[in-house]
């Protein structure tokens, strides 16, 4: 599944090297089996499928008494590629008009700022395509009497024009978000995958619920 792919790979690449336990841990705590659709096995397993694909490089093997072993990840060369690849396909391609683009909002900050406000206008204009789609339907519908080929029953019409508030507030949302990011309110500048505080973040993350406990 591309979202455990693009999840995974984003962490890794944040925290580096970094436990399986530890990237876990943290998605856990995203509810990511939620907004997702990652199950709880799925992500050790995407971590060792991501390592034989070659996106992922084994640092290093840890035992400790009896405890399970673990392993620390670091992304390749190849696996950052595949990152950006996937990112971008899913934040400026048609993806970006579905539930798809907040899985990859999640990792917007490691774009440049004006890529970013680029890309939350091209999902605008996307959005805008998708709105007069469905007010054209609703005009050429909202004549037609019961049992003709364009009668639309009323609860498909009020599900539609919700469809159409819904997608106003988005569209919105994306020309006031992208100026805030020019402006540079929701993020510092830091294009790359590495993020300054790493090692903060990990040493929060031990101190975290076991998600599995």
């Amino acid at each position: 599944m591309w979202t455990t792919r693009l999840l995974i790979l984003g962490l890794v690449g944040w925290l580096q090297p970094v436990h399986g336990y530890e990237v876990h841990r943290e998605l856990m705590s995203w509810g990511v089996t939620h907004w997702g659709g990652l199950k709880r096995g799925s992500i050790y397993h995407g971590l060792k499928k991501l390592a034989r694909d070659g996106d992922l490089a084994i640092d290093s093997v840890e035992k400790v008494d009896s405890r399970p072993a673990r392993t620390t990840y670091r992304l390749t060369p190849q696996g950052g590629q595949a990152f950006f690849e996937l990112l971008r396909d899913k934040l400026w391609g048609n993806a970006a008009a579905t539930a798809d683009f907040w899985v990859a909002w999640t990792f917007v900050t490691v774009l440049p700022h004006r890529e970013a406000a680029a890309m939350l206008r091209n999902r605008a204009g996307l959005l805008r395509d998708y709105e007069r789609g469905i007010t054209a339907k609703l005009r050429a519908t909202e004549d037609a009497p019961p049992g003709t080929h364009g009668y639309m029953p009323p609860h498909i019409v009020s599900s539609l024009e919700t469809h159409v508030a819904k997608n106003r507030v988005d569209i919105e949302w994306c020309e006031v978000t992208a100026r805030r990011i020019e402006a540079g309110e929701l993020y510092e500048e830091n294009p790359g995958l590495k993020v300054p505080d790493a090692e903060r973040w990990k040493e929060h993350i031990g101190t975290m619920t076991d998600p599995d406990a």
